[in-house]
């Protein structure tokens, strides 16, 4: 049945009637959820029983440095959310931030999503910094042996039973042997001492015998300076025994290896002092690489490398850091350094270029090693069931020092008795305990605070990291960081264990509050972004609990 004229009108009226209810109720919503801290704070201030009202100065108002969009008029009312004591300052007066944060800005939950922001809890991880060098593989000195000829004068090789370089040769092996007239002469003077010691009888008279003229003196006399020119004593007591002067002195390999030097050939005469012969163990060698001057802490003796070789890849070799250079090469800024190598195989040869890498863990580095002693407890008070305020020294909440904030409040956590520095303290630890009470442990030795490198706005100036305060409320901290690694960055100063940092969207806040100081304000509960550098000094009567953060 078709509607007629007046029925179309009315449908037309209560369609529009029923949108402008929606958008009227929509438009009351979003006025209410703007302005709900202005509204509770009017709501707070007619509900207050009419004995609390306090005169207070016409150009001054009250503010909570932790939620500064709770702002009053009279004094002596702690903020409803946090129960901190109001701060008193100037009617207009831009809010100092706390020492050490570089702005704030608070953002509804909508935003928090739509900007993508996660964050991540600032805790113990066990870094290490990685130094990466390249070298060549080298002798071990002290297992490099030259073989030089002890015989005075001048010394035929009479024989040569090694006869090219990288020969293997084990200790005690014959190399070569040498003819030498001196030689010749030194052995005939020993036969003819032993043969006059065993003839003549050895009377004692009353005047004595000079050194000289004792048989059995001349025949030591004779063996030492055989020994002095390198003949062993099983040696000596063969030519006594066989009774031969036509002895060839045998050059000994000292110790087994392979012959990396050969300088003679047979029937070659060599002197005096001159190196016939190097043989070196390669079953240990040295590495050799340099160090650039910043990497100099990085390094110490006894620390394990692990070292590389083009000619086996995929295969790691393990050593240790043995020498470190004292002197600093002024055209390079690099320090030698020596690894030493295990090669029983004999795989590493000298020459073969290597890529040595090292890690130091960050808590072992210099920056890190004094820091980390004078922030560690001296015992572990995890395990205690009642602390002392001079015990904690601290509050596990703010991490300010008990008493700063007023008389310490006593407190019972999960059977533990505790103190903290104010009323606001008390639901932030009751609500995570777990991670408020970790920092009555010592940290690891290993491990060292860290977070994020997507949590870390480096200015050029300053390093600045975003920390969530409040849920929705990021303060920019500026921190003290130390080198990456894996990711992260080594916290020295700015960040306590258990705080949460935005880790992904650091940058988006970052660049609100740099392009548009006041971009805080138009978002729902914004408490705007002041800046420290364009905060005004503090005054008595402003400072308050600025410095109280949670």
């Amino acid at each position: 049945m078709p509607l007629s004229r007046r029925q179309k009108i009315h449908m037309v009226v209560k369609v529009v009637e029923l949108r402008l209810r929606f958008i009227a109720l929509m438009a009351a919503t979003a006025l209410v959820f703007a302005y709900w801290d202005t509204l509770w704070n009017y709501y707070d201030k007619w509900t207050r029983p009419p004995g609390e009202q306090v005169a207070a100065a016409p150009d001054t108002e009250y503010y909570c440095p932790m939620h500064p969009s709770v702002v009053r008029d009279e004094p002596g009312i702690p903020c409803p959310i946090c129960g901190m004591p109001l701060s008193k300052r100037k009617k207009g007066e831009v809010e100092a931030l706390p020492e050490g944060v570089t702005a704030r800005v608070q953002l509804a939950p909508f935003r928090i999503a739509q900007a993508g922001i996660r964050t991540a809890e600032v805790a113990y991880e066990p870094l290490a910094e990685t130094v990466t060098t390249v070298g060549y593989v080298a002798f071990d000195e002290r297992r490099l042996a030259r073989i030089s000829s002890k015989v005075k004068g001048m010394s035929r090789v009479e024989a040569l039973h090694v006869n090219f370089t990288g020969t293997p040769v084990e200790a005690g092996q014959p190399l070569a042997e040498l003819y030498s007239p001196e030689l010749y002469q030194a052995v005939r003077e020993l036969l003819l001492a032993q043969r006059s010691a065993q003839e003549r009888p050895r009377v004692q008279t009353a005047v004595g015998r000079s050194a000289l003229g004792d048989p059995d003196e001349l025949v030591r006399l004779s063996k030492e300076k055989l020994r002095l020119w390198g003949i062993t004593p099983g040696q000596i007591d063969r030519i006594l025994r066989e009774g031969q002067a036509d002895f060839k002195l045998p050059i000994l390999a000292p110790i087994g290896g392979v012959v990396v030097r050969k300088n003679v050939v047979e029937g070659q005469y060599v002197a005096e002092g001159e190196a016939m012969f190097e043989v070196a163990d390669l079953g240990h060698v040295w590495i050799r690489a340099k160090v650039y001057e910043d990497q100099l802490a990085l390094v110490r003796v006894g620390q394990q490398v692990e070292a590389t070789v083009d000619a086996f890849p995929g295969e790691t070799f393990t050593g240790t850091v043995a020498f470190v250079d004292p002197v600093l090469d002024p055209a390079t800024r690099t320090v030698d350094v020596r690894y030493d190598l295990p090669n029983p195989d004999g795989r590493l040869r000298p020459g073969m270029y290597a890529t040595v890498t090292l890690k130091t863990p960050v808590a072992e580095t210099p920056a890190f090693r004094a820091r980390l002693a004078s922030a560690r407890p001296a015992e572990d008070l995890s395990g205690r069931a009642s602390l002392t305020v001079a015990e904690q020294e601290t509050c596990l909440v703010t991490n300010a020092k008990l008493g700063s904030m007023g008389e310490p409040l006593p407190i019972e956590v999960e059977g533990k008795k505790l103190w903290i520095c104010c009323a606001g303290c008390e639901g932030p630890l009751k609500a995570k305990p777990a991670t408020y009470l970790a920092k009555l442990a010592p940290p690891p030795r290993d491990g060292v605070l860290s977070v994020p490198e997507s949590a870390v706005i480096d200015t050029g100036t300053r390093t600045v990291v975003y920390v969530e305060a409040e849920p929705g409320v990021f303060e920019g901290r500026e921190v003290v960081l130390g080198p990456p690694s894996a990711g992260r960055y080594p916290v020295l100063e700015g960040l306590a264990p258990g705080e949460q940092v935005a880790a992904a969207g650091a940058f988006l806040i970052d660049a609100e509050t740099r392009l548009n100081p006041a971009a805080g304000a138009a978002y729902f509960g914004g408490s705007g972004t002041p800046r420290a550098e364009e905060a005004p000094p503090r005054t008595a009567a402003s400072s308050g609990n600025d410095t109280h953060r949670h």
